[in-house]
C-alpha cells in the first residue's frame, strides 16, 4: 500500500495538483473564530493525499524508496502548498485576510489529520492533561493532572468509522515500527511522538467493545530527578537520599504500585542517578522512559514489536531480554513486566550485572512475590513457584512501592503520588518465600513511607559507601517527612 493512502474520490485526469474548493461562509467564519473547521481540514487533507498517492504510484518501481523522514518532509511541503493555495483563493473570493497565526494552525491541523492525530493533537498539547479517554468519535473525557475529569465538547471525528480510519493511520505511521489496527488486529498499543518530549502512550480497541475506545496517557514529567520528586511530594529528603545511594550502590530494584501510581516516573528519576559512563539497556513494550533521547551517552533502547494480522513478525519482551545480555550492559532497565517475560527479567537482573530496575503492578511491596510467581506460570515453559521465589531472592535487593491518593478540596480535587514502603529482599526462608525487612513502612495517618527497621549489615555497608548516613535509622518510626536539606544532593 502506498504511504498516506486514504479513501478518495476518483482522481482528476489532469496532472496538476488538485485545487481545494473555497469553503462556504460558515467554515470560513469558524476558522476566524478560533476553531478550525473540519471540512476545511478534510478538503486540504484529501488534496494532499491525492498528490502523495500519484507521486507514490510513479515511484513504485524505484529501487531506493524514500525514508520515513523524507516522506514526512514531502508531505509537509505539499500541505504548505495546498494551504497557501486555499488562503489565496479565499482572499480572491473577497473574504477577510486569514491571520498568519490561523494559517499556521490550519497547516498543523492538516498535518495532524494526515499523520492520524487529527483533532487529538490539540488535546495532546495541553500541559494539564494527563489522560485522554475517547469513547467513540463524540465522547471525549480529559483526566487532568489534579485528578479532575473534564468533558471535551468537540468530537474528534464525524463518525466511529472515521475514528477507526484515523487510528489505523496513526498506528501505521507514528510508531517506531508500522503497526496494524483493523478488524484482524482490534487491539493496539503504541507510543506516539506528540504530547511532549517523550510523546504519549496510546491504547485502542475496536470490535471487542461497543464503540471504538482509546486511552492516551501523556508523559508529563520527563526531565525528572529525585529532587523533583521531593519538590512534588512523592519523596521526602530521607527517601531521596536512600534511593540515590541504592542506585549508585548497584542495587537491583523493583518499583511496584497500582495503575497510574507513578511507577514509570519514579523509575525515570532513579535512572537519572546512574553514572553516565555506564551502558544502560532499556527494554520496553513501547518507549516510555526516554533515556535515549536525553544527554546520556551510553543507552541502547529496545522496543517490542507485535505480530501482524497473519501472526508473524513478533518480537517480544522475552526476546529482547535475552538479546540484552549480548550487548554487554552495565544495567538492564525493564519498563514494565506483565507476563512470562518475568523469567527473562529475573535472569537479566541476576546474571551478575548490578543495578537493574523494572516496574511491576502489585497491591503492596510484599505482594510482588506472589505477582512474580503468577507471571512465571505464563512463561514457556512455566516457572515453578519455588523457583520463582529462589530467582527473586537472588536477583532483587529492594522493592519500592508507590501509591496514588485523590483528595477532595475546597477548590476541586488534589491528586498525590508518594512512596509508601520499601522492603529489603533476603534469601528464601523457612516459609519457602524470600525473607523481607520493611525498611520504610506506611505512616498511619497518610500512608507515606517513614523509617521502620535498619537494612541488613551488607546492604547498609553498600549504601554507606555511596553517601548514605547510616544513623538515620536510629530514629526509626519518625512520623514527619524531612524538609531540611540532606548532604550529598544529586543531579537531575
Amino acid at each position: 500500500m502506498p504511504p498516506y493512502s486514504v479513501t478518495l474520490p476518483p482522481p482528476r485526469s489532469d496532472s496538476a495538483a488538485p485545487a481545494t474548493a473555497i469553503p462556504r461562509t460558515p467554515p470560513q467564519d469558524s476558522v476566524l473564530t478560533g476553531r478550525i473547521d473540519p471540512e476545511v481540514v478534510r478538503e486540504i487533507r484529501e488534496a494532499v493525499a491525492a498528490r502523495l498517492e500519484r507521486v507514490a504510484a510513479g515511484e513504485s518501481c524505484v529501487d531506493t524508496p524514500l525514508t520515513g523522514e523524507e516522506q514526512q518532509a514531502r508531505m509537509r511541503a505539499y500541505v504548505a502548498d495546498e494551504v497557501t493555495g486555499w488562503v489565496q483563493r479565499r482572499a480572491t473570493a473577497g473574504h477577510a485576510p486569514l491571520p498568519v497565526a490561523e494559517e499556521r494552525r490550519l497547516t498543523r491541523a492538516v498535518v495532524a489529520a494526515l499523520s492520524g492525530l487529527g483533532a487529538l493533537e490539540e488535546l495532546l498539547e495541553r500541559d494539564d492533561v494527563e489522560n485522554i479517554h475517547v469513547h467513540g468519535c463524540d465522547r471525549i473525557l480529559l483526566e487532568l493532572a489534579d485528578g479532575t475529569v473534564e468533558q471535551w465538547p468537540h468530537p474528534v471525528a464525524d463518525t466511529d468509522a472515521e475514528l477507526v480510519e484515523m487510528l489505523a493511520a496513526l498506528f501505521a505511521r507514528q510508531g517506531q515500527t508500522s503497526r496494524e489496527f483493523n478488524a484482524g488486529r482490534p487491539l493496539g498499543n503504541l507510543r506516539i511522538g506528540a504530547g511532549g518530549p517523550l510523546g504519549a502512550r496510546v491504547a485502542a480497541v475496536m470490535e471487542v467493545s461497543d464503540r471504538p475506545r482509546v486511552a492516551i496517557r501523556r508523559h508529563r514529567l520527563v526531565d525528572v530527578g529525585l529532587n523533583d520528586l521531593v519538590a512534588n511530594g512523592t519523596l521526602d529528603l530521607l527517601l531521596s537520599a536512600f534511593l540515590r545511594s541504592a542506585v549508585r550502590a548497584g542495587c537491583n530494584v523493583i518499583v511496584s504500585g497500582g495503575p497510574a501510581a507513578g511507577k514509570t516516573t519514579l523509575l525515570r528519576a532513579l535512572c537519572a542517578e546512574i553514572p553516565d559512563y555506564e551502558h544502560v539497556v532499556t527494554v520496553e513494550e513501547e518507549y516510555e522512559l526516554g533515556l535515549h533521547i536525553g544527554a546520556r551517552p551510553l543507552v541502547t533502547p529496545l522496543e517490542a514489536r507485535p505480530a501482524n494480522s497473519e501472526g508473524i513478525g513478533e518480537i517480544s519482551l522475552d526476546d529482547l531480554l535475552k538479546q540484552t545480555l549480548r550487548h554487554s550492559p552495565s544495567r538492564v532497565i525493564v519498563g514494565e513486566v506483565r507476563a512470562g517475560e518475568v523469567t527473562a527479567m529475573l535472569r537479566a537482573l541476576g546474571n551478575g550485572a548490578t543495578g537493574g530496575m523494572c516496574t511491576l503492578h502489585a497491591t503492596s511491596a510484599t505482594a510482588v512475590f506472589d505477582r512474580i510467581g503468577a507471571l512465571g506460570q505464563l512463561a514457556h515453559p512455566p516457572l515453578a513457584i519455588e523457583a520463582a521465589h529462589q530467582w527473586t531472592a537472588s536477583a532483587i535487593d529492594l522493592v519500592v512501592h508507590v501509591a496514588r491518593a485523590d483528595h477532595a478540596t475546597a477548590g476541586g480535587r488534589r491528586r498525590q503520588r508518594f512512596v509508601t514502603e520499601i522492603i529489603e529482599v533476603g534469601p528464601v526462608g523457612d516459609s519457602g518465600r524470600p525473607d523481607t525487612t520493611r525498611l520504610f513502612a506506611p505512616r498511619p495517618e497518610d500512608g507515606r513511607a517513614v523509617p521502620a527497621y535498619p537494612p541488613s549489615r551488607d546492604l547498609l555497608e553498600r549504601l554507606t559507601r555511596h553517601g548514605f548516613d547510616r544513623h538515620v535509622f536510629d530514629t526509626a518510626g519518625a512520623s514527619t517527612w524531612q524538609t531540611t536539606e540532606l548532604p550529598g544532593g544529586g543531579r537531575r
